[in-house]
């Protein structure tokens, strides 16, 4: 059996996407699956940022191919999945990830605007490209697994949207896991804590990204046993799992990595 850093090549001849696979946790998850022998296709609209990860992962000897896709569009999710079933007879792996967090209190209304692109990318889309894929997933059995957060168990003031379309992303998996096992296929959800992603310190989020990375990695914090923010190859070590073999006889489940979370506090 080949290794690698982490012990063994799980995934070998494997065909995986992921959707938000250019940045954050699915870029992590994209260089992991890769690394343990996947071919990987990332899903994105970033197309700048897409094509950086996929020479990425090509640089260190790993398979990758963009895929560009507009969750929010349906015309644009159908065209992906037409597209990858030109270039694959069988898609093994699907990891949900692409979202947004955009904030707004009930009180005055400021969340009006932010609900048909949260719930069009982060739920309806992501319904809608499982479905079109679904003939290529069931040719020889696959895993799949949704990112939801502990934000959909802890609830936050200012983001109920994204909130809430977690919370609904742990129902989502449930349904999908008993529809789906009669195809071979298992569904998982992650529901990581706060992570240190582009998310928190990208471009628009920070003067100083790079700066504002430093300081959250460095972070002491008094909201979870292990006092400190995760880091998206943590979570992405988890999202392997999940999808392998070695969690064969786990579907329908959510699995927290989120460091022993307790609370909404981050401070």
């Amino acid at each position: 059996m080949q290794t690698n850093q982490w012990g063994t090549i799980r995934f070998t001849d494997k065909v995986a996407l992921i959707t938000g696979g250019a940045s954050g946790i699915g870029r992590a998850t994209a260089n992991r699956l890769a690394a343990e022998g996947a071919h990987v296709i990332i899903a994105d609209n970033n197309t700048e940022m897409a094509h950086k990860a996929v020479s990425e992962i090509q640089e260190t000897g790993g398979k990758a191919l963009l895929i560009e896709v507009d969750l929010a569009d349906d015309e644009s999710v159908i065209t992906a999945a037409r597209a990858v079933a030109e270039k694959f007879s069988a898609l093994h792996i699907l990891v949900n990830n692409a979202a947004i967090l955009r904030s707004g209190k009930i009180e005055d209304g400021a969340w009006l605007p932010n609900w048909e692109p949260e719930t069009a990318i982060g739920l309806r889309g992501w319904v809608l490209i499982t479905q079109h894929l679904l003939p290529l997933l069931k040719q020889e059995g696959a895993a799949i697994v949704n990112l939801s957060s502990e934000g959909g168990f802890l609830g936050r003031p200012g983001q109920w949207i994204y909130d809430a379309i977690k919370a609904g992303l742990v129902s989502l998996t449930k349904t999908m896991a008993y529809e789906f096992i009669e195809y071979g296929i298992r569904v998982n959800a992650i529901a990581p804590g706060w992570i240190v992603t582009e998310m928190h310190f990208g471009k628009g989020k920070a003067p100083d990204p790079a700066a504002q990375k430093k300081a959250l990695e460095e972070l002491t914090i008094s909201s979870c046993i292990m006092k400190r923010l995760a880091k998206p190859e943590e979570v992405a070590a988890a999202i392997a799992f999940l999808l392998s073999d070695d969690a064969s006889y786990i579907t329908g489940q959510t699995l927290h990595v989120d460091g022993g979370r307790w609370g909404m506090s981050v401070g």
